[in-house]
């Protein structure tokens, strides 16, 4: 019999979770927990115009895909243009962050590669969001 996990997902299919400074919106779609993958998480993030995601480093590997809008990514001090349509790679280790100065909300859809009950700090960070309407609001632009 086939496994009934689920397999596609629609933005609304988890919680869309807002920062405290209201400039980024994420929502966590692809874990243990929601599909049982064991090596990789995936989800969405929306920058506000004019915001910036904050400095990172993980220790493993990131995929971003840009859905829609154009943004900066600074890897390791080095800015890189990003804009709809592009496959961004941030290897393991590597400090990196997102700005976006333009006038149009940036879109992209993030792969790591771990299991996302592997990383409880961010969890809990996450944990302390409030949770916003997926459906509505300024990532919609």
């Amino acid at each position: 019999m086939a496994d009934a996990r689920k397999v596609v997902w629609s933005v609304t299919d988890a919680p869309m979770l807002e920062s405290p400074d209201g400039g980024m919106r994420d929502t966590v779609l692809v874990t243990d927990d929601t599909c049982g993958a064991r090596d990789v998480s995936a989800g969405q993030v929306w920058v506000k115009p004019g915001f910036e995601i904050h400095e990172d480093t993980h220790s493993f590997d990131e995929v971003y895909y840009v859905v829609s809008g154009r943004a900066q990514l600074i890897l390791a001090g080095e800015p890189h243009e990003m804009k709809a349509g592009d496959i961004v790679y941030i290897p393991n280790g590597i400090r990196h962050k997102i700005l976006n100065p333009h006038e149009e909300t940036f879109h992209i859809a993030w792969i790591i590669s771990t299991i996302w009950s592997s990383m409880p700090d961010v969890k809990a960070e996450l944990g302390k969001w409030p949770t916003v309407d997926a459906t509505t609001g300024w990532h919609k632009s």
